[in-house]
């Protein structure tokens, strides 16, 4: 991680893990995967001849995988970006 990296890390940290979970995890991870899952739901028994899940089933599975998915990959995401921070920086170990 770079200085100028560190120090966006720096700004975005200061705004909290909620707000990071939120914008990183829940709309930038959990929704692209909650769609594929919908849409792999929607098309999957169409070959397997299986009945389709009602409506509340359907969009309560759509909200645990958007919620499950997306705070996994934002705490995946946080301990990483934390663990780069506490090395030094690239910038002076280049030099």
């Amino acid at each position: 991680m770079t200085k100028s990296q560190k120090q966006k890390w720096e700004q975005e940290r200061a705004k909290g893990y909620s707000r990071f979970l939120l914008r990183q995890g829940v709309v930038r991870c959990g929704l692209p995967f909650a769609g594929i899952m919908a849409l792999w739901g929607v098309l999957l028994p169409y070959f397997t001849h299986q009945p389709t899940d009602s409506l509340w089933v359907f969009a309560a599975k759509f909200v645990f995988h958007t919620a499950v998915f997306g705070w996994i990959m934002a705490t995946f995401f946080w301990r990483r970006l934390e663990r780069d921070y506490k090395k030094p920086a690239d910038d002076d170990v280049a030099q």
